[in-house]
């Protein structure tokens, strides 16, 4: 009888769903049933329109201002990923963003877009090249189409290969660039930033991270001394980084020298935690669930004196302490320069996700329809009304 009640409830279900598709005229007064238009009607802008003479070209050129081409071949890479896939075997790996998957699942996923990428060959010079101005404005349209598509995505590269790889070049010398950045473009090694702490974020004068040099080893000790020094939402440190750019306040004789910055590796070969490092997950977030955001914490950790990065400041063999600005105000605020690409980014960021709420608003706006003037004419679209028009447009423009 339960069973009966079920296939019921089913068939009637679907009935419902077939009126409600079935063509009808419903100003019909005689209930005939004059076929005339469904019940619901849906088609999208630019299926329901008609093709128009607009030259979407010029617009493009336009609004993007740089690499049309590029921003096409990366959009077309992602949408073919499972015909153009072959190491990664994972079907398309560029499916439909599912934010309701669990936190672990798309950090998976984010890690076999990188690496799909990869293969393809998008990252090929960004960090080994950046001396090409050709380079950097191609880089800046892949990532905002990589971020267009899963924030996620563009914040997990822009970690690497901005902040950790930006760091390389600008606050690194010869012998750094030689060691890091072929690597680190190929990711073999896999970068992160530790900057912000759990005391102190904008702030970055005040870390409270310590670093002192044993002369008898030619090592820098990395400390953290208490519970607010810990490096903390740092994007990939938590299942991923193999490396992090280390900012610490470097004490040489007793005396406070000012935040500098260190390469140290945080995890070996076979992804394990290397000694004198503990690392926890930040856990679960409310969005940006593909970045596996850690804290870490050190405790008395060994880094040679070759990882300082030392294009600002540099400690002899013996100790001593050696930097061509003397100023210590002048001299923290060359460190902090390579910041500044990071921090438009963030800004850009901004723009290109309003550009997806304003694309998913104005094609919601041209297929709603509200009220009508007349029982004979359609309704009136979303983005025929005066008020709504004034509420899109205007942000359309500006973007």
């Amino acid at each position: 009888m339960e069973t009966r009640n079920r296939e019921d409830a089913i068939v009637r279900r679907a009935s419902i769903l077939a009126a409600h598709l079935r063509p009808y005229d419903p100003y019909n007064r005689n209930g005939v049933g004059v076929e005339k238009v469904s019940c619901l009607q849906y088609s999208s802008p630019e299926i329901a329109s008609e093709k128009s003479t607009f030259d979407i070209g010029a617009m493009r050129e336009l609004m993007h201002g740089h690499n049309v081409e590029d921003r096409d071949w990366i959009f077309n890479l992602m949408a073919n990923s499972d015909v153009f896939s072959t190491k990664t075997k994972a079907g398309k790996v560029f499916a439909i963003p599912d934010y309701n998957k669990p936190m672990e699942h798309q950090r998976e996923m984010t890690m076999k877009r990188i690496f799909y990428l990869l293969e393809k060959g998008v990252f090929r010079g960004c960090l080994t090249n950046t001396s090409s101005e050709l380079e950097t404005r191609r880089q800046a349209a892949i990532n905002e189409c990589l971020g267009i598509y899963d924030h996620s995505l563009g914040i997990k590269l822009g970690v690497h290969f901005q902040l950790w790889g930006g760091a390389i070049n600008f606050l690194g010398t010869k012998r750094h660039h030689q060691k890091w950045l072929q690597d680190s473009e190929d990711y073999v090694v896999r970068g992160c930033f530790a900057m912000t702490e759990l005391g102190h974020g904008s702030n970055v004068r005040g870390i409270e991270t310590i670093t002192t040099y044993d002369p008898s080893t030619q090592e820098f000790i990395i400390s953290t001394p208490c519970e607010s020094a810990q490096k903390y939402w740092i994007g990939g440190a938590a299942n991923h980084a193999t490396h992090a750019v280390v900012f610490s306040q470097l004490l040489i004789n007793g005396r406070n020298e000012g935040v500098h910055a260190f390469i140290a590796q945080i995890r070996d070969k076979e992804g394990d935690v290397c000694p004198g490092i503990r690392i926890a997950d930040c856990g679960h977030k409310i969005g940006l669930n593909g970045v596996d955001n850690g804290r870490i914490w050190f405790d008395n950790f060994h880094v040679p004196r070759e990882n300082i990065l030392n294009s600002v400041a540099d400690v002899s063999p013996d100790g001593s302490y050696n930097s061509p600005i003397s100023d210590p105000d002048q001299r923290f605020a060359a460190f902090m320069a390579p910041l500044t690409s990071g921090r438009v980014t963030i800004a850009v960021s901004a723009v290109y996700q309003s550009k997806i709420g304003l694309a998913i608003a104005i094609r919601y706006a041209l297929t709603r329809r509200a009220f009508n003037l007349h029982p004979d004419e359609p309704e009136v679209l979303l983005l025929d009304y005066p008020s709504h028009q004034r509420r899109l447009l205007p942000l359309l423009a500006k973007t």
